[in-house]
């Protein structure tokens, strides 16, 4: 099952790509091998039987293929570009196993001399893990317990969000060797329990090859150079849906959605600078009867399922893609009232009394047992259509904890 989902995400990445790759001025290649550790949540290191440390080292290996079109030069911004990589990962574990992970990405440098370059790969993907806690669990135990069991992992698909920081040094004509260093995220967003995922920190080697040479990237496109629009702000409106677990005992899936509005100011042909308004339905904030002991449901009123946020949202711009991370702080968050559960069943109405802002253990918001946070974080990936319609993907988290991952359309002016 596992390969087959690959070689049909691999058929989708080549159906997208493959245009790219005709009408690119140039392509390079680039092979990368690493190390790093998984931060430690409670669960994964618990499953090496030691908690609260990190856990690895785990290993992994990349390849990538970046394609340079000539719509960085229409936005003065020579030596970008879009691409396809594939990820192998050891997770150092018998009961983590391995990960194969292709993914696209955007390739934004900010600095290019003739001795290096500097730049960030934000990219999106699918992980096929091939331990999860299905099939790790004594049979007896399945959905009753998560002892002797990947209790991070509940399904062999997730989504892999590979964001990274990387330094070049040209070596002779076509070749370069390379740093970099990141974060590396897999999760199915709570599409199935359980579900804490994995948050790694790597560093990797890289060697960069660019065939045919002659001509510089700071040169690509010149030729054809479209004057910059002038237009300076812009007004987005997008809507995302999904669906999410709670508990793994539960096996429930709850209906999610969000709408944003937000207003952008053009800074750069690359870089544009908003701030909106986003609002939440979770429909897993009802009162019910659940085995789940992070929210006390059981004082859960109709108005729960909603929050309401205000968020900066700072966004680079690549042709037709434009990638963000939004960081964003609740105004109306009664699901604050509910969390705890040890200290929300203490009072009389089984509520709790915070304000807006509060004090709060923030690598730990959104697990077992914590409450979520008024901080949160939105990691949006868009592609423009014409008729000013746009498709997007978002993940929301609470810092280093996945809430949910959701797809939307959306329109700007």
């Amino acid at each position: 099952m596992m390969f087959f989902l690959m070689r049909q995400y691999l058929l989708i990445l080549l159906f997208i790509f493959f245009p790219l790759s005709i009408f690119a001025v140039k392509v390079d290649y680039r092979l990368s091998a690493g190390a790093g550790m998984i931060m430690p949540d409670g669960k994964v290191d618990v499953i090496v039987d030691d908690k609260n440390a990190w856990v690895g080292p785990v290993y992994n290996a990349d390849f990538s293929a970046t394609f340079y079109p000539a719509w960085q030069a229409m936005q003065d911004w020579r030596g970008a570009g879009v691409g396809v990589g594939l990820s192998y990962w050891n997770f150092g574990h018998s009961m983590l196993g391995h990960a194969l992970a292709p993914y696209v990405y955007m390739d934004i440098p900010f600095v290019q001399l003739p001795h290096f370059r500097l730049g960030i790969r934000p990219a999106i993907g699918v992980g096929f893990l091939t331990k999860t806690y299905v099939n790790t669990v004594p049979e007896d135990q399945k959905y009753l317990s998560l002892e002797h069991s990947n209790r991070s992992v509940g399904s062999v698909t997730n989504c892999y969000f590979p964001e990274m920081l990387y330094l070049d040094f040209p070596i002779t004509n076509g070749w370069s060797v390379g740093l970099s260093g990141g974060w590396y995220h897999f999760s199915n967003g709570s599409l199935r329990q359980p579900n804490s995922g994995y948050n790694i920190f790597a560093a990797e080697m890289a060697v960069r090859y660019q065939p045919n040479t002659k001509e510089s990237l700071k040169t690509v496109g010149t030729k054809e150079k479209v004057p910059n629009n002038s237009k300076r702000w812009s007004i987005v409106l997008a809507a995302t849906a999904t669906g999410r677990q709670v508990y793994y005992c539960d096996q429930q899936t709850f209906f999610v959605s969000s709408m944003h509005a937000a207003a952008y100011w053009h800074a750069h042909p690359i870089f544009r600078l908003g701030g909106g308004v986003d609002v939440f339905y979770d429909g897993a904030y009802v009162k019910r009867e659940t085995k789940f002991q992070k929210t006390n449901l059981a004082a859960a009123k109709p108005g729960d399922c909603w929050r309401v946020g205000v968020s900066v949202q700072p966004e680079f711009i690549a042709g037709n893609f434009t990638a963000g991370l939004h960081i964003g702080a609740y105004l109306y968050d009664p699901v604050k009232e509910l969390e705890p559960y040890q200290d929300a069943i203490q009072t009389p109405t089984g509520r709790l009394d915070k304000p807006i802002f509060y004090a709060y253990d923030l690598l730990k918001a959104g697990s077992a047992g914590y409450p979520d946070g008024w901080l949160y974080t939105e990691l949006v990936l868009r592609y423009h259509l014409p008729w000013n319609i746009f498709i997007q993907g978002m993940m929301k988290s609470h810092l280093t904890k996945v809430e949910f991952i959701s797809l939307g359309i959306g329109f700007y002016y």
